[in-house]
Formats: structure tokens, C-alpha cells, sequence
């Protein structure tokens, strides 16, 4: 095609501006429950990954079995209404900064509030290591494009076995 020819559509692909594709995943989520010493006592099973952290918790979980109340119970902010539908000590939550609104337009947390969020996320950092830890085995990190969810449930029930395992023996050589 001649340069002064009219162009119809769009114009060559290396005059356009770049665009960077959005690849689909196959996401998966657990409910996992540790004690400080990063050991994973519960596997939940996997769901797809567009489940909110609290459903999933609910749907795991009954509200009048009461299992909660033996335990301290560290979360995050997925976890929101755990406080008020478990009656548990609101310790569990970290504060969450409240919205700016007319009434409210300083949105910042009082000095306290942060040092008892730092103080949370002091004793959840322990958790979070334990998730990375059973993150460790790559095929439960990366993506996976597998359908079976039995096969998600086993590979990871293998990577909190190897982890636990590794715990394990990391005590035993100390």
C-alpha cells in the first residue's frame, strides 16, 4: 500500500500505543490455621479463588459449634464480621482506617490504634511465614491449570506435610 493511500481501520500494529493483555488464572484458596510455632494444624478445602476469605471461613465453620472460643485467633482484614458473628475479643482484627466522609474528613488512626496494629502484625508475621512456608513446594505457587479440585486438595496437603515435616526436623537438629 502506497503511503499517501487512505487508511482504513486502524493504522500499522507499530504505530499503535502498546497494550499489556490481562492473562485469566486459575486462582485457588485455602483456609489454613497455625499456632506460633508456624505449624499448619488445618487444611481447608480448595475453592476458586474469586470466594471471599470470611464465606469461605463461614462455610468451613459453624457459628454455634463454638471451636472458636478455645483458641486466640489472629486475622487479617478479609475477616471483618469474624468478630461480631463468632463473639470473639475484637485483639483478633487489626483497627481499619475509617472512610473520609463531610462528617469525618480526617481519615488517620489515633497513635494507639497503630501501635496495637504494629503489635498484631508483630504476632501475625508468624502466620504469614507459615502460609509462604507451605507456599515453598512451586507447584502450589505458581499458576496451575489443572481441573481437579481432589488434585488441588492433595497437592496441598503435600506442601503442609512437607512443611510440617520440615518443622519438624528443624526442632529435632536445635
Amino acid at each position: 500500500m502506497p503511503p499517501s493511500a487512505p487508511s482504513i481501520g486502524h493504522g500499522p500494529w507499530w504505530t499503535e500505543p502498546p497494550t499489556t493483555p490481562v492473562k485469566k488464572r486459575q486462582t485457588r484458596k485455602n483456609t489454613l490455621i497455625t499456632d506460633p510455632t508456624r505449624y499448619l494444624h488445618y487444611l481447608g478445602p480448595t475453592t476458586c479463588g474469586s470466594t471471599h476469605d470470611y464465606q469461605l471461613f463461614k462455610n468451613e465453620f459453624d457459628v454455634n459449634l463454638g471451636l472458636l472460643d478455645l483458641f486466640e485467633l489472629l486475622a487479617d482484614l478479609g475477616y471483618l464480621g469474624l468478630v461480631a458473628d463468632y463473639d470473639l475479643p475484637p485483639q483478633s482484627l487489626p483497627y481499619r482506617k475509617p472512610r473520609r466522609s463531610k462528617k469525618r474528613p480526617d481519615t488517620a488512626l489515633t497513635h494507639a490504634q497503630r501501635t496495637e496494629n504494629a503489635a498484631h502484625a508483630r504476632r501475625r508475621v508468624k502466620v504469614e511465614h507459615a502460609i509462604s512456608g507451605a507456599k515453598r513446594l512451586g507447584c502450589v505457587a505458581q499458576t496451575c491449570r489443572n481441573k481437579s479440585a481432589s488434585f488441588n486438595d492433595r497437592l496441598l496437603a503435600l506442601a503442609c506435610g512437607i512443611w510440617n515435616w520440615h518443622l519438624k526436623k528443624r526442632k529435632e537438629a536445635i
